[in-house]
């Protein structure tokens, strides 16, 4: 389960940004995650809290958005939803889009205090 390595290093990002810009607690966290990322929201979700213990991210709430997929068409130029990362364009049906969103992982923002 890689969940387990991506909360602890999302809880070393918010310890070495804690002393940075001198808070305390992290009261939100707001990630996002590509729906081709290979992430599993719910295994975050259940891992984030242990590995918060007795840090600047104890009992933070955790708010997950999930990115859908997104591709790039060569052929008509043209932005198209992905359902699957080999789906065709949805404006002229070429496969080989090059996928433009929708495998990020990464920290939206923070409230903090």
């Amino acid at each position: 389960m890689h969940e387990l390595s991506i909360c602890e290093s999302i809880v070393t990002t918010l310890k070495s940004q804690a002393a940075l810009h001198d808070f305390s607690r992290v009261k939100i966290l707001r990630l996002e995650i590509g729906q081709f990322s290979g992430v599993e929201a719910e295994a975050l979700r259940f891992c984030f809290p242990i590995v918060a213990l007795g840090t600047v991210a104890e009992d933070a709430d955790m708010e997950i958005t999930l990115v859908p997929g997104q591709g790039w068409c060569d052929s008509c130029q043209c932005t198209s939803e992905m359902q699957e990362r080999y789906s065709p364009c949805q404006q002229c049906g070429r496969h080989g889009l090059t996928l433009s969103a929708g495998d990020e992982m990464r920290i939206a923002n923070v409230e903090v205090e």
